[in-house]
């Protein structure tokens, strides 16, 4: 149900409060990577004006002008460079938490109904015996050891 619809499979698990941290999540990664191409953008048009390769009939805002006129051509190039990165590198990390999302639906949903009762437990105790065949009593008496015990 989450691949679907986001956040879906975990009200219908009965977690309805993760919705809005999965929401959250993606409005802050899509905020992020909105702004970073959007300067993108910018960074890219004034550094075409500034090295000549605008198109023709292409307008110059006045924000990418100040950029180009405040900015030589390598820097601009480095800027523009850094906010293409970022803009992938937030649109690797909204899949992931596509991801993530759907993996909490489904873990949630197969653990829903898993026992974690008192009767789940791991014991490990020590053992003292005495042999039980001859050649064993001969070399030395008792033995030693540790049980591992798992109850379903």
């Amino acid at each position: 149900m989450s691949a679907c619809l986001p956040g879906l499979g975990q009200i219908y698990n009965g977690k309805w409060w993760k919705t809005p941290i999965i929401y959250a999540g993606f409005g802050g990664i899509g905020y992020m990577a909105y702004s970073n191409y959007s300067d993108y953008r910018l960074f890219l048009t004034a550094y075409k004006y500034k090295t000549g390769n605008l198109e023709e009939g292409a307008t110059l805002s006045d924000d990418a002008w100040r950029l180009a006129e405040y900015y030589q051509a390598s820097q601009l190039q480095n800027y523009k460079e850094s906010f293409r990165r970022n803009f992938e590198l937030y649109c690797i990390i909204m899949a992931a938490w596509y991801g993530l999302n759907i993996v909490d639906a489904i873990v949630d949903g197969h653990l829903y109904t898993y026992d974690i009762g008192d009767d789940l437990t791991f014991h490990i105790d020590p053992v003292f015996t005495l042999p039980e065949t001859p050649n064993l009593a001969f070399m030395g008496g008792r033995q030693t050891g540790l049980t591992f015990s798992l109850n379903f």
